[in-house]
């Protein structure tokens, strides 16, 4: 059951921890129009595998300060990180910006934030390159050249991987899960 986190920011955020109290964790960004229920599936998957699991409702106030205020309000230090397409773009400024937190990173259909997205669009071309092991999931072309892009902004293991089937967090949850769990033992 998700609670309530007042963020460094002065607003609400919805957190979900659950999972093994002594497992690693993992951060979960989602994405816009994904409330943290719909994680459910991929994070008892997670669950199985001793992994503890900090879903983080998105919302658009979300920052980077704020979701390491999140992290430290609810004690965790170092993390694996995932975000899911919007959730995604939080997910590399994060990893490219806080070393010191953050083991490695899977991101669903989203591309470093200097690379161009499918609509030539270039949302940070100042960030950094992200120094932690990334897999990129991709469910489209478009989505693919936009992952393929980005390689060259991370300095770690790099793997790009196709999703199976129709791009949807119920029906990729083995798949999404299993790169996750792949991801936190190769750190």
């Amino acid at each position: 059951m998700p609670s309530t986190v007042l963020t460094v920011d002065g607003f609400p955020a919805a957190v979900d921890v659950s999972g093994p109290e002594k497992g690693s964790v993992v951060v979960l960004l989602g994405a816009a129009h994904q409330g943290s229920t719909a994680y459910d599936a991929v994070c008892q998957r997670l669950h199985t595998a001793s992994l503890r699991t900090v879903v983080i409702a998105p919302d658009p106030r979300l920052s980077p300060k704020s979701i390491v205020g999140i992290l430290d309000s609810v004690g965790v230090r170092w993390a694996l990180l995932v975000g899911d397409r919007v959730g995604g773009e939080l997910a590399w400024e994060l990893a490219a910006t806080r070393l010191d937190r953050f083991i490695g990173l899977v991101v669903v259909d989203r591309g470093h934030p200097r690379v161009p997205d499918h609509a030539g669009v270039i949302r940070d071309e100042h960030c950094p390159p992200v120094e932690v092991n990334t897999t990129a999931l991709v469910s489209t072309p478009a989505a693919r050249n936009v992952a393929k892009a980005s390689q060259r902004y991370v300095y770690g293991d790099y793997r790009i991987v196709e999703l199976l089937g129709r791009r949807n967090v119920g029906e990729s949850t083995a798949q999404l899960a299993g790169e996750i769990v792949l991801r936190t033992s190769t750190w």
